[in-house]
């Protein structure tokens, strides 16, 4: 209750009221009514913030569509490796001359496209990531580029910032992209170690663009994409999502004879389990998830956007995936394996390359 009124006399001989101050039981009230409303309100704040940055990652993720579009109009319809060990500092390559020594680092597939101007460096960061995505393997001279927790990044060779080899990549990474349309740079069996090769693919082989993953965001921890070397991380980034397996040779799919099928989305168990997908729980710190140390190289899929539905409890939210005809669709990386969004075959392979139903 405020103190009541005081009548008084001005200096006009006029007379005046003065109210009096808020009590102190009052001020509490209205600052407990704050808090209130404040602790009401948060969550759904921080909520439409989560919102607006996923749907700027979608952005982003349809700029890359874009450019990649122009570069396959460029390029005869052919998407281009996931990378290749370059064979000077130029980023001159040759797919079946490739030095293992990897003396001039990593040549992406961002590359091709941020360096014609196709896209710029932004496009390929989401701003729901640590720094915008996770760096290159050899991040370069400039020690931002560079990560340090949880523990030092080293490049390539073992060594930290600053670092003498810089990979013709986007600095800062947040989408990888699907193996089964981005091959790895092991285009000849001195390179593969079996009689299966890597090859280009054709965007005319893809028979539903429309329901076929061209890429998707890394896990939002820079770690899983990076393994454990003895002097820190190194990351992988330069490394697409495989999420298949081969009936008889397992994650070996270089040593499976050419006419041997087929590949599914993970072995038995994995199909039984979610298509091997870990509960967060698991995966949260956990490095190696693009080596398949956790299961699955699916595991490396992000799932820090909202929703996902009944797999959000134990299996985390959501990430963008953009499709072969451009679009962007905001799901859980379990419903694209339920739904074989990943292909019906490993493109990206020689040899019988089909997908088949189901483990048998």
């Amino acid at each position: 209750m405020r103190n009541p009124q005081v009548w008084s006399s001005g200096r006009s001989g006029r007379v005046v009221a003065r109210r009096g101050a808020f009590t102190l039981i009052e001020l509490l009230v209205v600052i407990a009514i704050i808090a209130l409303l404040i602790s009401i309100l948060l969550p759904s704040l921080t909520a439409a913030r989560k919102q607006a940055r996923a749907v700027k990652c979608a952005t982003h993720a349809r700029q890359v569509g874009t450019a990649m579009a122009s570069f396959l109009a460029e390029n005869g319809g052919k998407y281009p490796s996931a990378y290749v060990y370059p064979k000077d500092k130029e980023g001159t390559f040759d797919y079946e001359e490739q030095d293992e020594a990897r003396p001039f680092g990593y040549l992406h597939w961002s590359w091709f496209l941020y360096d014609s101007g196709k896209a710029d460096e932004e496009a390929f960061t989401c701003p729901e990531l640590a720094n915008g995505g996770t760096p290159r393997t050899n991040p370069g001279d400039d020690p931002e580029d560079w990560e340090s927790t949880p523990q030092q990044q080293v490049d390539q060779n073992g060594n930290g910032p600053p670092g003498v080899l810089e990979d013709k990549q986007a600095p800062r990474l947040a989408f990888a992209g699907n193996a089964a349309i981005f091959p790895r740079n092991k285009f000849t069996t001195l390179l593969s170690g079996g009689p299966r090769v890597n090859q280009l693919v054709s965007d005319g082989w893809i028979k539903g663009p429309s329901g076929t993953i061209l890429l998707t965001e890394y896990y939002e921890n820079w770690i899983g994409s990076a393994i454990q070397e003895s002097g820190g991380l190194n990351s992988r980034s330069h490394r697409s999502i495989n999420p298949f397996y081969h009936i008889g040779y397992g994650t070996d799919e270089y040593q499976a004879p050419l006419n041997a099928p087929g590949f599914v989305y993970g072995d038995d168990q994995d199909q039984r389990e979610f298509f091997g997908i870990r509960k967060t729980s698991v995966i949260k710190n956990k490095a190696g998830l693009i080596e398949g140390s956790a299961g699955p190289e699916t595991n490396a899929v992000g799932r820090h956007h909202p929703g996902g539905g009944e797999f959000a409890k134990l299996y985390g939210g959501t990430s963008n995936f953009l499709f072969c005809d451009g679009h962007v669709e905001k799901k859980h990386v379990i419903e694209t394996l339920r739904k074989r969004e990943w292909g019906d075959r490993y493109y990206a392979i020689t040899g019988e390359n089909a997908v088949l139903n189901a483990f048998k």
